[in-house]
């Protein structure tokens, strides 16, 4: 943890690589080393967010890769592909109630921590099932592709034509204890037939509405092969998949896809395809609800982000819509005018949902634009206060060449919303990594009742930042769905009415946790502010209309929301389902 005692001084290697990092935008050392010192020398203040860095302790420690330096690395492709690799996604794979962690690596096997209830993980890899696939793996996500209650596992890899390892997609079916068997040839989504790929997030949803998950993936590489959609066959088959890019009409050839959601951004009940996607192909297709869509990109206002990366969706102004932010590279001295290379400078993007299919580019206004060079993020609500924070992850290090040196140190960015307003800070709650960070996952680890960080870095160790922010009075609500999508209730929408009916619920979305390189956990955490007894009202919209509401629960607790009976096609008819509510009390007490 960082040493924040009076006194305290970075160390002259934080010095120059800080210095490095600012001196082209014409801060001296002396600027950069007197900040330092001022900032790790404040205490938190009342009502600040507060992390602690626990890898170590936690035992989730491992190296993503070692690269191998190659002269002219950073002009070949797939060798500079790799320095833009390393995926996390989280899910409870051995039904004992704990998230357990999941993580890609390019050079030696895939890694799958299981948690231990206590705090602490342990790998369990060879014991899954796992170990043997020693894989150039990449983007991953969890979904109960056959129905049968338990989160199966989706990894993509970058590989060449000629590796036949690394030239296809993985698909690892649950037997319901946490062990795994690899089928992605049989059932339809190894996608074997492409030259090269490099593959980076898997979107997870109900496109169609027909009760069972469908997945798109998305590659940086162009072409007519490479972004791909997945339709679950469903009843007849579930679990077997048919690629159906091109009759979805979502086979854009110009898109370098980074991360893929499927959320339902207009609320009209249908799934909607968010891609953010470098060199200006960022994309948003609306759910036409007849198996295809329509790109609304250049119409809804979005798409402007120069080199979209990380992508997250969620109410940060609190008017009950989703709003959309995208990653990019901010880089105001402008390289590419002097240098060899071909990356814009504007930075990030925050696209406003004003309603009625319509952005706004509120960037500026929130005071998030400025995030270095971009990669994984995810909105959160760090201290619980009712609105939704903001953290992101950055930095690259392209081997043989200078031209990325203001960005190979890059600090992670945290934003405290305020009534919409952001306020950068990270360095004050604790978050200071300042690795090659690429994908970043949210979660609730040690089931405390508020949300955790995990940010995997390229070529280097990972940070497990646990949320140790005082709660202040504040309290807090968990929502998890059963049923309906895939058993997980992806594509509804939840509400909270935390004091009275006449305010502007909280909405969360499941599927929105589909992030750049991973996946935070699907169920959905709700910070309800001070002063709560209980909470006003609950309400769970599913895609197909039906809603189950609570009244009254108390606040400080997970609850279960099952739907039980008969799927079916959920866009026809309603079926009748008959729910029930389970709600207990997360384990231990909050630490404070």
């Amino acid at each position: 943890m960082t040493d924040r005692s009076a006194g305290a001084r970075p160390s002259p290697w934080m010095s120059r690589r800080f210095a490095m990092q600012f001196g082209r935008w014409g801060w001296s050392a002396r600027d950069v080393g007197i900040g330092l010192v001022l900032a790790l020398a404040a205490a938190p203040a009342a009502g600040q967010m507060v992390f602690t860095e626990v890898s170590a302790t936690a035992g989730v420690t491992y190296t993503q890769q070692i690269p191998v330096a190659e002269p002219g690395c950073f002009y070949t492709l797939l060798c500079g592909m790799e320095r833009m690799t390393g995926g996390a996604a989280v899910a409870d794979v051995d039904g004992d109630g704990d998230l357990d962690l999941f993580v890609t690596r390019l050079d030696a096997h895939d890694l799958l921590f299981v948690n231990q209830g206590n705090g602490t993980f342990a790998d369990g890899s060879l014991a899954a099932g796992l170990s043997g696939f020693d894989t150039q793996s990449n983007g991953a996500a969890f979904a109960d592709v056959d129905n049968d209650g338990d989160p199966d596992l989706i990894v993509g890899v970058v590989g060449e034509a000629l590796d036949p390892a690394n030239n296809r997609n993985y698909l690892f079916l649950n037997d319901g204890s946490g062990v795994f068997s690899e089928d992605a040839v049989a059932r339809g989504i190894a996608d074997a037939d492409v030259d090269e790929r490099a593959i980076q997030s898997v979107g997870v949803g109900d496109y169609d509405r027909d009760g069972y998950l469908d997945l798109h993936l998305t590659d940086w590489l162009v072409g007519a092969p490479h972004q791909r959609l997945f339709r679950n066959r469903g009843a007849a088959q579930p679990g077997f998949f048919d690629e159906v890019t091109a009759a979805a009409e979502v086979d854009d050839t110009l898109i370098r896809g980074f991360a893929s959601s499927f959320v339902d951004v207009d609320d009209d009940g249908w799934e909607d395809l968010v891609i953010a996607a470098d060199f200006g192909t960022s994309r948003l297709f609306w759910n036409d609800g007849d198996g295809t869509f329509t790109d609304g990109t250049a119409l809804a206002g979005v798409g402007t982000d120069e080199n979209g990366m990380g992508s997250a969706l969620g109410d940060y102004d609190g008017d009950g819509d989703l709003d959309w932010f995208v990653t990019s590279i901010h880089d105001p001295a402008q390289t590419c005018e002097t240098e060899n290379c071909n990356w814009g400078y504007s930075g990030n993007r925050l696209y406003r949902n004003d309603g009625a299919r319509l952005f706004s580019d509120a960037t500026d206004a929130a005071g998030v634009r400025a995030g270095y060079w971009g990669w994984g993020a995810s909105f959160l609500d760090g201290d619980l206060d009712g609105d939704l924070d903001l953290v992101m992850t950055n930095g690259v290090d392209f081997p043989g060449t200078t031209v990325d040196a203001p960005w190979v140190a890059d600090p992670m960015r945290l934003w405290e919303n305020d009534g919409g307003l952001m306020t950068e800070d990270s360095v004050a709650s604790g978050v200071t990594d300042t690795g090659s960070g690429k994908g970043l996952v949210v979660f609730d680890y040690d089931a405390d009742g508020d949300q955790d960080i995990f940010v995997v870095n390229n070529a280097a160790g990972p940070k497990l930042y646990r949320n140790d922010t005082p709660a202040n009075g504040n309290a807090w609500l968990r929502l998890r769905l059963e049923g309906g999508s895939g058993g997980q209730g992806y594509g509804a929408r939840v509400e909270v009415w935390t004091h009275d009916l006449q305010e502007t619920p909280q909405i969360r979305r499941v599927g929105a946790s589909s992030l750049y390189l991973g996946q935070s956990e699907r169920t959905l955490h709700f910070g309800l502010g001070p002063g709560v007894g209980t909470i006003r009202r609950v309400r769970v919209r599913f895609p197909n209309g039906l809603t189950r509401t609570l009244e009254g629960p108390r606040p400080n607790q997970e609850i279960v929301v099952r739907a039980s009976g008969a799927c079916g096609l959920l866009g026809l008819e309603p079926l009748p389902l008959v729910a029930w509510i389970l709600a207990r009390r997360r384990s231990g007490a909050r630490r404070r």
